[in-house]
Order: structure tokens, then C-alpha cells, then sequence
């Protein structure tokens, strides 16, 4: 059974150019792999890696760009990306401003990271292959 356990704090990463890093110092409470077609079309990716973590726990130093969207729940989400580079590093959602959504790929050590869960397997990309997870969803589950 794939868990959280090994992704201990505190858990630091950073955008592609460095100019933007983080330190979480709480462990995530969630880890997915998002295959909605939101996320593919801001990564250019089938599907996007990430964890949440409790928002006071997360701090951020650089300069970053905001772009927010309406969500298929139809709350406002707000993705954080380098000013420089563009690197996606974190997402907030108006509906759960408690948490902090960090994008895998920038973690200092992307060895740590496990999802545990699949969403929006509804909106995969045919091609995708879909990683072995724990829980898989059609959609984003309810809280």
C-alpha cells in the first residue's frame, strides 16, 4: 500500500531557474495525479503530480505570477508559477484556502514523492497509462 510517510518535513523545492523555493514543515495530507484536462493543458502534460499541505505550513520566497480559473466545482483556483521561468510550483483553490497544492516536479527530492491517488480519470488522455494508486476517481471526490 503506497503512503504519505516517507515525504517527512521539512519538504523543500524550487522552480526550474531557482529563482522561487518553498519549505513545507507539516507532511501532506493528500498526494494525487490530476488527469483533468485543466491540468494537462497548463503542464502540456496527460496528467499533473502533486500533494497537499496545510497553507500555514507553506512558505514561499520569490517572485511568482498568478493565474486563476474557475474549476469544474466552480470555485476559483489560483496557480502560482515563477515570474522568470514559469514553472507551475503551487495551486490554491477558494474552496479549501486551508491547503496548498504543490506540483511534484518541483520538489528538491522527487524521489519522495507517492500519490496515492488518481482523479479525473474521466478526462484522461487515451493514451495515458494510469499509475497504480490506492483511490481512483471519475472526478474530484467530495470532502
Amino acid at each position: 500500500m503506497k503512503s504519505l510517510e516517507r515525504m517527512r518535513p521539512p519538504i523543500t523545492g524550487k522552480c526550474l531557474c531557482g529563482d522561487v523555493s518553498y519549505v513545507c514543515h507539516k507532511p501532506p495530507i493528500w498526494s494525487v495525479n490530476c488527469h483533468c484536462s485543466a491540468c494537462q493543458k497548463l503542464s502540456g502534460a496527460p496528467y499533473v503530480s502533486a500533494f497537499s499541505v496545510p497553507a500555514d505550513s507553506f512558505a514561499i520566497d520569490g517572485n511568482i505570477v498568478a493565474f486563476t480559473r474557475s474549476s469544474a466545482t466552480g470555485n476559483l483556483v489560483t496557480t502560482n508559477h515563477c515570474a522568470a521561468c514559469g514553472s507551475r510550483i503551487y495551486a490554491q483553490s477558494r474552496g479549501a484556502l486551508n491547503l496548498v497544492n504543490i506540483f511534484a516536479s518541483t520538489l528538491s527530492e522527487p524521489g519522495i514523492f507517492v500519490a496515492i491517488s488518481n482523479v479525473y480519470l474521466s478526462e484522461s488522455a487515451p493514451w495515458t497509462e494510469i499509475p497504480t494508486a490506492q483511490f481512483n476517481f471519475p472526478k474530484m471526490p467530495a470532502a
